[in-house]
């Protein structure tokens, strides 16, 4: 299969990466100066801050659009690898047939081999076009810091006995421990918010906890946890920590309320960053 066979266009994916850096440096930099605001007049505090949330909203007016073409272009290369990877399916089922047929004697070994070379083929190509088109998956799923925002997924409450998404995103979930009406299971997507507002996606009530009080968001180098500058902090594993890669078993401390992560293979995370 050739390029132009592909429909998709990854020219997109270098503005977004230079449009999310710049928006990475702006939040680290606004990070930083939360953290020192007691070393400053307030009125030079607020300035910086006005001054980085105005850089930040234009960035946001330039990288939503590039956000909603890249979303539209990975749609088309997933769409090019499920039609490559029905074809390899019925090239396997091919496969099996013929050598049945042979295996029972309709077949003779000689016009058996014959037969086999052509779903061969059709498997070799599949297998190269699929390898070629990974690549192209992996740039888009970097421009974006993970599947879960590439794909645009929420992070949501699981009713009693359900699971997350076997096959794919998303690749953890928190469970909210206490016997109230918190207590419950979320699959994360690309952004969990944590806090008391009920405008967060996992809405924990327990006494400490700030109305925004942390964020876990998916990147590539796993599910990352993040304090929101919160009264009573947070803690992971007995550890305060401002900003980590969690792991599986991690057990998270907001104020009373207490969460446990599960991750999947998939999203695991052998290293764990410096709390």
């Amino acid at each position: 299969m050739s390029d132009e066979l592909v429909p998709c266009d990854t020219s997109v994916l270098d503005e977004l990466i230079e449009a999310t850096r710049q928006e990475s440096v702006l939040d680290q930099f606004r990070r930083r100066a939360d953290q020192s605001k007691d070393k400053v007049d307030d009125a030079v505090y607020r300035r910086v801050m006005d001054d980085f949330a105005a850089r930040l909203q234009i960035l946001a007016a330039v990288t939503e659009p590039l956000r909603a073409r890249a979303r539209a272009e990975y749609a088309k290369l997933r769409a090019a690898c499920a039609r490559i990877e029905d074809t390899q399916v019925r090239a396997r089922l091919d496969t099996q047939e013929l050598e049945f047929r042979g295996a029972i004697g309709e077949i003779d070994a000689a016009a058996l081999a014959n037969r086999l070379r052509e779903p061969a083929q059709t498997l070799d190509d599949c297998c190269t076009e699929l390898t070629r088109l990974e690549t192209h998956k992996a740039r888009f799923v970097a421009a974006f810091g993970s599947e879960e925002a590439l794909l645009d997924l929420p992070t949501r409450r699981l009713a009693a006995g359900q699971v997350a998404d076997a096959k794919g995103p998303p690749r953890a979930r928190v469970q909210v421990e206490g016997d109230g009406t918190d207590a419950g299971v979320y699959a994360l997507g690309a952004v969990a918010r944590i806090g008391r507002a009920e405008d967060n996606d996992i809405c924990v009530q327990s006494r400490g906890i700030s109305r925004h009080h942390a964020v876990i968001t998916a990147t590539v180098q796993g599910f990352v946890l993040r304090d929101l500058g919160s009264q009573n902090g947070t803690v992971v594993n007995g550890e305060r920590s401002v900003e980590r890669t969690l792991a599986d078993g991690d057990q998270i401390a907001l104020g009373d309320g207490r969460l446990r992560v599960t991750l999947t293979p998939a999203g695991a995370r052998a290293s764990r960053a410096p709390g």
